[in-house]
């Protein structure tokens, strides 16, 4: 189960990230020679399961891969064109990249797939990034480590395929399809302590009733169960503030949710008639159904599965009634069934209520404790914090458990859980799990936050470290070697009870 709770938490930075990481980042890349490629016995000799498991499936990424995001996009999605761009998959830990359909002539046949070798990318931060969209042999290409998803498919060795494959269309989504879309609705996605039952109880029964409303086959019944999850809908809009200010993730995760399904079931039935391929794809929703309450009611979704599962499912009575596929593309999924079919009273489920209070009571001491770890090592004298600038470049981050909204120093901040490689300019900063605060620059004067320079300055990590823990060299370098934080003779000063990183 935790391996599968770490799935779902996996959130790329999308907000300046996307084709703007890298727009100084233009590399050329000969394609690996026969005697360049990784040794087959040295693989198999890895011992980690999961990486041999990835590349045992690369082949067939590879083709289904180009076969969904470059040859039948348009069918994924009626405006998806990906004609003009590429894809590279990286494999790091087995030194491989396959760039699917190679647009340069002059390395290769057009739109056929190179492999390469990692050791002959000289752009290294390609190596370090989960998924970007960047320029590579002068093309835009659509970049994913398949060394991050590696860790997801603990344990899933049947389905592997179908975690990575969705996985890799997932981003390809965020970053293809809806990068140059305009959704409103895009506020923090940190939860609040306490979190507000109420309006969870609301979600879930909207979600019950998009069910239903998938599962019925009569038109007129479709649209009375979506008409009565809108009147829940209603109701949550109007709780809390917050929640308007998040109405816009629905579109946003449910559209790259509900289209990694069709690409699945595109695979898995070629041969299926359009109908027949929404059937699938909502059904396919329904059953990747994993219950926060498991051994328990089974009927609550997970927090950070109700922008996925509610705005799938949303979208998918959408297709299936036909509504617009452009104003699907963008507008807030129950906000288009509102505006379309209106609301009516409904039923409220007694049990999915009793079973809501009952696990946020617990989810909220679960929250509490998470928030209290931070304050209580910010008041410990045994511990300091360490300040780390994070850039453009490495804005990107492995998320684990929640995010907290937080107060530090009367600044907005999160408590987070991250995985992130850090590369400053005379070190690099691994955080393997690493619980802390991140902070936001200052950027309301950034005209074109697109064009920034890749070192502009996104925030800080702050991270609590036992005094104990830090050596300082004559040269006034600081290292820090835990399993949670490896810091190798980074340049620092002392400044406001903090040791801050220096960026040069």
């Amino acid at each position: 189960m935790l391996k599968t709770v770490r799935l779902l938490f996996m959130i790329l930075i999308i907000t300046i990230l996307t084709a703007c990481s890298n727009n100084n980042q233009e590399t050329t890349e000969k394609p690996v020679e026969e005697s360049q490629k990784s040794n087959e016995e040295t693989l198999d000799s890895n011992p980690i399961e999961n990486s041999k498991k990835i590349r045992e499936i690369t082949p067939e990424l590879v083709k289904d891969i180009k076969k969904i995001l470059i040859d039948d996009a348009s069918k994924l999605w009626p405006s998806f064109n990906n004609e003009d761009k590429q894809i590279l998959l990286l494999n790091p830990s087995n030194k491989m990249a396959y760039l699917i359909n190679n647009q340069k002539t002059d390395i290769g046949p057009k739109d056929e797939v190179i492999e390469y070798s990692t050791d002959s990318i000289k752009d290294t931060q390609l190596l370090v990034m989960p998924f970007q969209l960047t320029t590579f042999n002068d093309h835009p290409t659509y970049v994913f480590n398949l060394e991050f998803a590696s860790d997801i498919i603990s344990g899933a060795d049947e389905n592997a395929y179908e975690i990575v494959f969705k996985f890799i269309v997932h981003e390809g989504i965020h970053i293809l399809l809806q990068s140059g879309e305009s959704v409103e609705g895009l506020g923090t996605r940190a939860e609040t302590y306490p979190e507000d039952i109420e309006s969870r109880y609301y979600r879930n029964e909207m979600y019950q009733y998009l069910k239903k409303a998938i599962e019925s086959k009569n038109k007129d019944e479709k649209i009375d169960q979506i008409q009565q999850a809108v009147y829940f809908y209603e109701f949550y809009l109007n709780s809390n503030k917050k929640n308007k200010e998040q109405d816009g993730y629905d579109n946003m995760e449910g559209m790259a949710t509900y289209l990694e399904s069709k690409a699945y079931q595109m695979i898995k039935h070629p041969e299926a008639s359009v109908k027949e391929l929404n059937e699938l794809t909502a059904q396919n929703i329904i059953d990747n159904f994993i219950p926060a309450d498991q051994d328990q009611e089974e009927v609550l979704l997970m927090k950070g599965r109700e922008f996925y599962d509610i705005g799938a499912l949303a979208i998918a009575s959408a297709v299936e009634l036909n509504l617009n596929d452009k104003t699907i593309l963008t507008a807030s999924p129950l906000g288009l069934l509102k505006s379309e079919f209106g609301g009516k009273k409904a039923e409220e489920h007694q049990n999915i209520k009793k079973a809501n209070e009952d696990y946020y009571n617990s989810y909220n001491s679960k929250l509490k404790s998470y928030v209290d770890d931070i304050v209580s090592k910010q008041k410990d004298n045994q511990y300091v914090a360490v300040r780390i600038p994070v850039t453009i470049q490495n804005s990107s981050a492995m998320y684990e458990e929640m995010i907290v909204e937080y107060q530090y120093k009367g600044n907005p901040a999160e408590i987070q859980t991250t995985t992130r490689e850090i590369i400053l300019s005379d070190t690099r900063i691994k955080l393997n799990k690493m619980k802390s605060l991140f902070t936001k620059a200052p950027m309301e004067d950034l005209e074109d936050p697109t064009k920034m320079n890749p070192n502009t300055i996104m925030g800080y990590t702050i991270v609590y470290v036992p005094k104990k823990d830090i050596e300082f060299s004559k040269d006034k370098l600081l290292t820090i070697q835990r399993d949670d934080i490896l810091i190798f003779d980074a340049k620092y000063e002392e400044k406001n009870g903090e040791y801050q990183i220096m960026m040069n």
